[in-house]
């Protein structure tokens, strides 16, 4: 969804603060594989630049490196697909990102807009499964 944009988008010191802010929003409730799976690819692509992947690290996203809205707004997408990733957007997982936007300074439209976005791209990559009602269930868990 995001990779290619991603890597020419963020220095690799970027990518590795990206990947310790959705540790931050996996955390939130406990990391599933899927979110594990899902930041571990992304730190991998950026590899060798930034060593072995740590999962159990405890380092905070360094907002100061987005500085350029473009970034910022890319990083809060990749936070929320994390969230998305385990098919349920939890209440400590909302908290969590909700302080990563105002860390970035973000305003409230603009994370209630990248929301949106994000949960429209996860529905709309299930949109073509012939089972309409689950896609239903999954886009309610997802709100």
């Amino acid at each position: 969804m995001f990779a290619d944009t991603t890597l020419s988008a963020f220095s690799a010191e970027q990518i590795k603060s990206a990947c310790f802010a959705m540790l931050e929003v996996a955390r939130a409730h406990g990391i599933s594989a899927a979110e594990h799976a899902l930041i571990q690819t992304f730190w991998q692509q950026a590899e060798p630049a930034l060593g072995a992947f740590d999962a159990h690290s405890q380092e905070r996203c360094a907002t100061a490196l987005f500085v350029e809205a473009g970034q910022q707004q890319l990083l809060l997408d990749l936070c929320l697909a994390c969230a998305f990733a385990d098919g349920h957007y939890s209440s400590e997982e909302k908290a969590v990102i909700a302080d990563l936007a105002t860390r970035l300074g973000l305003a409230e439209s603009v994370l209630a807009e990248r929301t949106a976005e994000v949960r429209s791209a996860f529905l709309g990559a299930l949109a073509h499964l012939p089972d309409a009602a689950s896609v239903a269930a999954l886009g309610k868990q997802l709100a």
